[in-house]
């Protein structure tokens, strides 16, 4: 049973295929570019709201964390400039001070990875809030946002507190498509005040869960199983019915009574 990353979920799997002995099947639930869709029709204070936690909370560093915004261009100047808004008013900084909203990154290469893809989003996308200023020592990232071209440009997980932003327009279930051909499958946030849409939308989604007008992080044990498809893990769900069967092994015994002359209980 392994939590982690997609990279290291596929080490443990070619290990177990090595390995002589009994098969060991392997329950993982790993990364995700786990993506909130928004429409034209989404309350903008709700919006940013959900954003800013998903994104930023733990300093962006849960599986299930938001990494690409995806919002409606006939919303998306105002949206964008209320979460610009709330990420300012963060405090980064330690995380043992209750003023702190976003602590350090785990460690040295994680911390050295982020800086390597900041600077590839400075080249090569607009940035939506200031430069994060390195610190290796404290290994502190403040809030990051940065507007691509499309969904297609956000390739591999990023695991830090650093959100893309795209603009669509059109067929949200294109949307969807296009998030689909990503690979991943974590977790999907939708934001509308559309029922039917939602519904349609999270039919047409391969992603273990989906999260309709509210944060993408904090599934609540026992309520809301959590797992992803694809490069996002391999079922069954943590916390759902199916999970515990997963480590049983089953037994079936097959025996023929007329062998020993029927059923004697019948006979009697």
């Amino acid at each position: 049973m392994f939590t982690g990353s997609t990279q290291v979920a596929k080490i443990i799997q070619r290990a177990l295929a090595a390995k002589e002995g009994p098969i060991v099947p392997l329950i993982a639930e790993t990364g995700g570019i786990n993506v909130m869709l928004v429409d034209s029709t989404a309350l903008p204070e709700q919006v940013a709201d959900a954003v800013v936690q998903s994104a930023f909370r733990s300093a962006g560093q849960r599986c299930s964390a938001l990494r690409l915004l995806v919002v409606h261009e006939a919303v998306a100047d105002g949206v964008i400039r209320m979460i610009q808004g709330a990420a300012r008013e963060l405090v980064t900084g330690d995380p043992s001070q209750w003023r702190t909203d976003v602590g350090p990154v785990i460690d040295g290469d994680a911390f050295a990875g982020l800086q390597r893809h900041l600077a590839r989003l400075q080249a090569e996308a607009k940035p939506l809030l200031p430069p994060a200023t390195p610190d290796p020592v404290t290994r502190l990232i403040p809030p990051q946002a940065f507007e691509v071209a499309s969904v297609e440009q956000v390739k591999h997980e990023i695991f830090g507190p650093v959100l893309h932003v795209a603009r669509w327009r059109g067929d949200p279930q294109e949307v969807i498509h296009a998030i689909n051909r990503i690979g991943y499958g974590l977790t999907l946030g939708i934001q509308t005040r559309i029922d039917s849409r939602a519904e349609a939308l999270a039919r047409e989604a391969r992603i273990g869960n989906v999260y309709v007008n509210r944060n993408m992080i904090g599934a609540v044990v026992g309520v809301q199983p959590f797992g992803g498809e694809g490069m996002s893990g391999t079922g069954p769900k943590a916390g759902g019915p199916n999970y515990l069967t997963r480590f049983c092994a089953e037994q079936t015994v097959t025996i023929n009574t007329t062998a020993a002359g029927g059923n004697v209980a019948l006979l009697a």
